[in-house]
């Protein structure tokens, strides 16, 4: 009997044999350490041209009779479930040369911002390659990923750490005109702003690269030796008091902003 391995196999020589496929990798919680019943299974198709929709098409419907292409978001992907098998797989179809761009930018540039830090170097480094026509990805990996630049340590902590309190837009003050106004959206929206410039910090401080995982919090213990103590403690508990728009979310905030200066100034990032 097929089994789920064997069906992969073949839907991925499907997509090797397109001449602008250059690199295939599989990604995901899936393939990680961090995955569950629950998770799906992601397969990032590098291209050097563009890969007409009805291509794409004509090999899902091989192996899928439920799928959705050209799926809203950030890259262009195909949604689909297995054919006999209860699993959902996601294809996300990314220019090679537009991915080495983003490195650049990011890698050797340190150009980020608040939004949008790390996560594309997390993106190469973390894929499982499996197919590699001109080794291109391999050598993606290897020439941007491979390190993590102290100017871009420094500048994602030039980014976040102000936005945490000490800048007169900061979180912290934002915070407090929102629990006054009891405005559980906003709060819930800050909240969530909050916890990435929070993060993004702690895993610039270990020179981790800002997962695209779900489970942050446990990539986090299990990858970064310099977190706060009782880190996920605290997490919970701003979300105990946002629920309840408690003014007591403010002293965790004290107290977290706290621990991460600590880190900081023992790490002469400050």
């Amino acid at each position: 009997m097929i089994n789920v391995n064997e069906i992969l196999h073949r839907l991925i020589a499907e997509f090797q044999s397109i001449e602008q496929v250059t690199a295939i990798a599989m990604a995901g919680s899936k393939f990680s350490n961090y995955q569950d019943d629950l998770s799906d299974i992601n397969i990032n198709i590098y291209y050097t041209e563009f890969i007409p929709s009805e291509t794409r098409n004509q090999i899902l419907m091989k192996f899928s009779e439920s799928m959705e292409l050209d799926c809203p978001g950030e890259v262009q992907t195909d949604h689909c479930l297995l054919r006999d098998f209860p699993i959902e797989l996601d294809l996300c179809y990314l220019d090679i040369e537009e991915i080495e761009k983003q490195l650049i930018t990011v890698m050797n540039e340190a150009c980020v911002t608040r939004y949008n830090s790390t996560r594309i170097a997390y993106f190469v480094h973390y894929s499982n390659i499996v197919f590699d026509r001109h080794e291109q990805l391999s050598t993606l990996k290897q020439k941007y990923t491979s390190q993590y630049p102290d100017l871009l340590r420094q500048k994602i902590v030039q980014i976040q750490y102000p936005l945490l309190k000490s800048n007169s837009k900061s979180y912290y003050i934002s915070f407090e005109r929102a629990l006054e106004r009891r405005d559980r959206i906003h709060i819930s929206s800050l909240l969530n702003d909050y916890l990435k410039s929070y993060l993004d910090l702690l895993f610039a401080i270990n020179r981790q690269f800002y997962p695209i995982e779900k489970r942050i919090i446990q990539i986090m213990e299990e990858s970064c030796p310099l977190i706060p103590n009782l880190m996920k403690e605290h997490i919970e508990l701003l979300f105990i008091h946002a629920g309840r728009c408690d003014k007591q979310l403010l002293s965790v905030l004290d107290i977290m902003i706290n621990q991460v200066t600590h880190l900081l100034n023992e790490q002469y990032l400050l």
